[in-house]
């Protein structure tokens, strides 16, 4: 009886593949079936990565935009750089403080006040004043902010923190790191 079941189903494999190869008798060549497929294989990456956070500005149209340089020290950590991009409208920043993930964004201000793309609900929110301006705050634990947002003049300002492994959804940064932070970010 298994000899029966498993020539049936080698017999079924057979004819199933047999199928997958059957169609038009014009087939493109191999190459362009290829190009024609990766064409449709996913939405374009909108961002573009340059050299500078100048050139982020200037693709992305936000005038000006300025980071914490590299090597800065702050409470939290050391700022280090990887990446500068920009897409319409938003040009980021993206990094290390310390060992944690850091993404800074200027974005041209429009119907919305918040260009982070982190739609997370903190369990702690609150304000800080930092150089005369008011900046919002989130985070999961008590004074350690994971999301800080500001308006200056046409322009919207986000600075995301996460940790690495257990730390993700926990790990924040201290007041004095924000004010660092924001007082670098223009």
């Amino acid at each position: 009886m298994k000899k029966i079941l498993a020539i049936t189903l080698a017999a079924l494999m057979a004819l199933a593949l047999t199928a997958c190869g059957a169609g038009s008798s014009e087939q493109a060549p191999a190459e362009e079936a290829s190009e024609e497929s990766s064409e449709f294989a996913g939405m374009p990456n909108p961002w573009t990565e340059v050299e500078t956070p100048g050139e982020a500005a200037e693709g992305a149209g936000v005038g000006s935009f300025q980071v914490p340089e590299d090597g800065t020290e702050t409470s939290a950590g050391t700022v280090d750089w990887a990446v500068f991009q920009y897409m319409e409208g938003i040009a980021e920043a993206d990094g290390w403080l310390g060992t944690a993930e850091l993404t800074v964004r200027k974005g041209l201000q429009q119907d919305y006040e918040d260009v982070s793309g982190d739609y997370t609900e903190y369990k702690d929110e609150w304000s800080q004043e930092v150089d005369g301006q008011e900046v919002q705050c989130g985070g999961n634990e008590e004074g350690r902010a994971m999301k800080v947002t500001w308006l200056s003049d046409s322009f919207s300002y986000s600075i995301v923190i996460r940790g690495q492994g257990d730390l993700y959804d926990t790990y924040g940064v201290d007041a004095d790191a924000v004010a660092a932070l924001v007082s670098a970010t223009r």
